[in-house]
């Protein structure tokens, strides 16, 4: 469990459910994500992981249920849900760059016009983030010039200028080839070495194990188990978890 059972979560799920048509994709979910937390939630597609995701930020409207984020319902329909999330860096399996801006440009454009940094503040701040990924030298380069794994650590650096206390990541590495795989992850590694509050949606079972504090195993709609990685992996409980575990492993 999170160590920070005593705080208030970063982010408190109730009773969340969300439908298309006839339909159920999410039924009830309770969950609490503390700060620091790295939670990954695994399992077959079509299990409603993504949805539960794009819910938290309200890229998806939840049918049902509340959603507390640093204390604030925003749910709600009076919350200003933009200046939320700002809070909540998004990176998603395509990695939605703006294709006729430069790098740079890509990075500054948000921290500048929703947070009113000077363009030289956010260069520089951009700058810093793009030497942690390695990726300095490209910063005037173009998204068509760089290969996937490039732009998937460009999207998680545009998330990260935003200065987020949570990063939500969808799929990251799945729509990458293998040998680029690893220098994403490597970026993710670093955050959650950090501390960066992360909820990472993923097929990576032995990244999830390696940085996961809480593993949450989603099937039909809801969180059938949730563990620590060690007990998680090593002794599920879960029938249908077994199961998962015996094909993906």
């Amino acid at each position: 469990m999170s160590a920070n059972m005593n705080n208030e979560p970063l982010i408190r799920v109730q009773d969340l459910g969300k439908s298309f048509g006839s339909i159920h994709v999410l039924k009830g979910i309770n969950v609490n994500i503390y700060k620091g937390d790295v939670v990954f939630v695994v399992g077959p597609s079509g299990s409603g992981k993504s949805t539960f995701l794009r819910c938290l930020n309200l890229l998806e409207e939840p049918t049902q249920g509340h959603i507390f984020f640093e204390g604030t319902d925003i749910t709600d329909p009076k919350v200003n849900i933009d200046k939320h999330r700002q809070k909540m860096g998004m990176v998603f399996q395509q990695f939605n760059l703006f294709p006729h801006m430069d790098i740079m440009k890509n990075l500054t454009l948000a921290p500048m016009k929703l947070q009113g940094k000077s363009q030289q503040e956010a260069e520089t701040e951009a700058m810093q983030l793009l030497e942690r990924v390695g990726l300095a030298d490209r910063a005037h380069a173009f998204p068509s010039q760089l290969s996937g794994g490039q732009k998937q650590r460009i999207a998680i650096v545009r998330a990260l200028c935003m200065k987020p206390d949570v990063m939500l990541f969808d799929e990251p590495t799945s729509a990458l080839d293998p040998e680029m795989v690893g220098e994403v992850l490597s970026v993710m590694r670093d955050l959650a070495k950090e501390k960066m509050t992360m909820v990472v949606v993923t097929h990576e079972m032995g990244f999830a194990r390696e940085v996961a504090n809480r593993v949450m195993f989603m099937d039909e709609g809801y969180f059938m188990e949730e563990a620590a990685p060690e007990e998680f992996f090593g002794n599920p409980k879960n029938e249908r978890l077994k199961s998962f575990l015996s094909k993906v492993l």
